[in-house]
């Protein structure tokens, strides 16, 4: 077994690790086959963070004779022990099942710590790359899914030029060189090593393409967005900008994290973001059907460096709210709204009725903001939300509205809305 450790260089694209990256690893195995059983493990790469020279670095454990395949197992587990996060590109599929299966066969077993990582198909620990970035095929437009189409979708172009399977029989060929032809062997091997080299150095740009996945994950939201609060004024909701405001616009956006352009017919909110996002992608979602907005009507979001906009219409008009509990109120009549029984029982018995989950409702006048969310009839009790209420022309529609809120709310409700809206985006469409 031969040991070759090279320094990585920085990424074209980065990724904030939100969690330790002196804990992190990466790492790519290169075999003469698919199955464990009918072919070999060559050679194992695995990169971390060097601390002391303040770069990647990458660490190949390369089998020059058929003997060393137990060799490369130990050593990699042994280099594992110091890590706690292990990226890879569809490693879960393949790359781990194969050396567990290769642990069977040489009675290797794996530390605990190993293991944890290893095991983990709750990417808590153990990160496939394919597994985050699959889902963002249609909303970032991408041809395909695997490393190369990513790399290419990002525009880098690495040295390296071929696949794993052109290079089973480039290692068959230095084995047979490595005594007869050394120097061909040797140069057959730099083949075989660039390869596994560029595919786990390409992984640092790869990650970049997590960004748009944690956009999209409510959980991780607050890390990816400038969302600053202020308690001791109120923020004010901008009519739309003319050119001449354009430099005022920039300082509110540096100042409160976002910035709100408002026209008749539709509101653009444009956020902060606290990372540079790889490349810039637009993707739109329609509104669920409705007879209030029009069939062409949908709601686009731009990601662009570091802002995030989001275009949406919006309608005045006069709307619905459904109250629950639909048992619990009676329908006026004569005013077409619904009061609690409390208040009811002083009405005349001719003037009101028992309210239904139809006639269970307030009107409210103003401008109002559709929502992405289908609402479902099983579950119309149930709010999708919890920061603003939910309106809707008639119950049985399956469009509701969110009301603009007053001035001194603004702030909240405005990243509350986006929070809500953008996960409807991940399986958006790229335009």
């Amino acid at each position: 077994m031969q040991t070759i450790i090279s320094p990585i260089p920085d990424p074209v694209f980065s990724y904030p690790f939100f969690h330790n990256t002196q804990k992190t690893a990466f790492f790519d195995i290169e075999t003469t086959g698919l199955s464990p059983k009918a072919s070999s493990l060559y050679l194992i790469g695995m990169m971390y963070f060097n601390q002391e020279e303040e770069h990647w670095e990458l660490c190949q454990w390369f089998a020059d004779d058929y003997q060393s395949e137990p060799l490369l197992l130990e050593s990699f587990f042994q280099k594992l022990e110091q890590y706690s996060y292990l990226y890879h590109f569809n490693g879960q599929t393949f790359d781990i099942p194969y050396i567990l299966k290769k642990c069977e066969k040489h009675s290797i077993t794996p530390s605990d710590h190993c293991m944890q990582i290893l095991s983990d198909t709750a990417s808590l620990f153990s990160i496939d790359l394919l597994k985050k970035i699959r889902p963002l095929k249609k909303c970032l437009g991408l041809a395909r899914c695997n490393q190369t189409s990513v790399e290419k979708w990002l525009g880098i172009q690495r040295e390296d030029t071929f696949s794993g399977g052109d290079l089973i029989s480039v290692y068959s060929e230095y084995m047979q060189k490595k005594i007869l032809n050394p120097q061909k062997a040797d140069s057959l091997k730099e083949l075989l090593l660039l390869h596994n080299h560029d595919d786990i150095a390409m992984m640092l740009n790869v990650c970049s393409l997590l960004l748009y996945s944690d956009l999209f994950d409510p959980e991780k939201y607050t890390d990816i967005l400038v969302c600053k609060r202020h308690s001791d004024r109120d923020l004010p909701i901008p009519t739309t900008f003319s050119d001449s405001q354009n430099d005022q616009n920039n300082s509110n956006l540096q100042k409160t994290g976002y910035q709100l352009e408002q026209t008749d017919t539709t509101v653009t909110l444009t956020f902060l973001l606290k990372f540079s996002f790889p490349k810039k992608v637009s993707m739109s979602v329609c509104y669920p059907e409705s007879n209030v907005l029009s069939l062409q009507q949908q709601a686009n979001l731009l990601i662009n460096n570091d802002q995030l906009s989001l275009t949406i219409p919006i309608i005045t008009d006069s709307l619905k709210f459904f109250f629950p509990n639909y048992k619990e109120y009676y329908y006026l009549i004569k005013e077409d709204m619904a009061i609690h029984k409390s208040v009811a029982k002083f009405v005349d018995p001719s003037f009101r009725k028992r309210a239904t989950k139809a006639t269970c409702y307030t009107h409210q006048n103003g401008i109002f903001i559709p929502s992405l969310a289908v609402q479902k009839k099983s579950k119309k009790e149930e709010s999708s939300n919890n920061f603003s209420p939910l309106f809707q022309k008639e119950y049985q529609d399956k469009l509701a509205f969110f009301r603009l809120p007053e001035e001194k709310e603004s702030d909240t409700f405005w990243h509350s809305l986006l929070l809500h809206e953008l996960p409807f985006f991940a399986k958006a469409e790229c335009i």
